[in-house]
């Protein structure tokens, strides 16, 4: 009888052991695991960062481990990631392609807006592109990616960057108050500023989008000095970001999207329901698999020679982009 109940002493500790054990790797895969912790930067709160919004708001960064902080550094994403201040940086491609290429340790991993989501408003006496010929139209900057987009643009009318008179301003609120006081004739601009364009009697020239297939706006990038020693929690960063983008493009989450574009980019309702038709419905902004293909890299690469950024013969697309974790994570 004694042994019997030794027997079965032994086999509840044994028990207990194993639902401990079984407990603590259980814990490695719940919300309440240790969390890493990652900063992003980007220009500013908008349409651009809603996958981030989506999935920090349904829980699924801390769900596979990523303590998220998002933080607004403007234009300077791409020096602070070179600096190792951010892991892991959002803007237009150019910035991290002029950072790779003068030796910084800067990759781009995700394609993030695949299309320019961009509309060009005029004065109301100014009816077609050819217009703007001898015009001031303002733009992000002399070597911004705005460039690449309006010369595409007036392009399609035979003009050229030296038949226009650029003026600077990199934040689209600022261009669009160039327009309304007058200090510009033309301004290419980003929602919500386009609705507001629009409303009160600018002229909507066309989206960029009709001039540029298939070329990447912004995209993330990562401190690859960082990635090397963190790739697990940048493959979980991805595949909740990946998963995001899904969830956004199904319609039936279009008003708990809008919700959450409203709390974190502080613009009114309609704005950012009419983003969301824009975006989603219209340009199918977000890339769908995050990846650039070589036909997009080819056109990256052409709008650099532009700018006199790149010269041929090009490097192949892995001196600038690191496609793995995407491919790896996002399926």
């Amino acid at each position: 009888m004694k042994s019997r109940i030794g027997i079965l002493q032994w086999a509840h500790r044994i028990a207990l052991t194993l639902a401990t054990i079984a407990g603590l790797s259980w814990g490695l895969v719940t919300p309440s695991q240790a969390q890493t912790k990652i900063v992003e930067g980007f220009v500013s709160h908008g349409a651009l960062q809603w996958s981030e919004y989506i999935a920090t708001e349904l829980g699924w960064f801390k769900e596979v481990g990523i303590d998220l902080e998002m933080v607004v550094v403007g234009g300077g994403a791409a020096q602070q990631l070179a600096a190792g201040a951010l892991n892991i940086g959002y803007s237009g491609f150019p910035d991290f392609i002029r950072a790779t290429n003068q030796g910084a340790p800067v990759k781009i991993m995700i394609n993030g807006i695949a299309a320019p989501p961009y509309a060009v408003f005029a004065k109301p006496q100014i009816k077609k592109i050819a217009d703007l010929k001898g015009k001031i139209v303002s733009i992000g900057g002399s070597k911004d990616i705005t460039l690449i987009y309006m010369e595409a643009f007036i392009g399609s009318a035979g003009l050229k960057a030296k038949d226009v008179d650029f003026v600077f301003a990199k934040a689209t609120q600022d261009r669009f108050a160039a327009l309304i006081s007058g200090g510009a004739d033309a301004a290419i601009l980003y929602p919500p500023a386009t609705f507001r364009a629009a409303a009160q009697g600018y002229t909507n020239l066309g989206d960029i989008e009709e001039h540029l297939k298939e070329f990447p706006f912004t995209v993330w990038a990562v401190n690859t000095d960082w990635s090397q020693k963190n790739r697990p929690a940048l493959l979980a960063y991805v595949k909740a970001y990946g998963r995001a983008v899904r969830w956004l493009y199904d319609p039936k989450n279009k008003d708990q999207a809008v919700d959450f574009l409203v709390k974190y980019s502080k613009q009114n309702k309609k704005d950012s329901a009419d983003t969301y038709d824009y975006f989603i419905g219209k340009l199918k902004a977000f890339s769908a698999d995050g990846l650039i293909s070589d036909a997009a890299y080819q056109k990256m690469m052409d709008g650099l020679i532009s700018l006199g950024d790149m010269k041929a013969p090009l490097p192949p697309s892995s001196k600038f982009v690191d496609s793995s974790f995407v491919k790896e994570a996002w399926k």
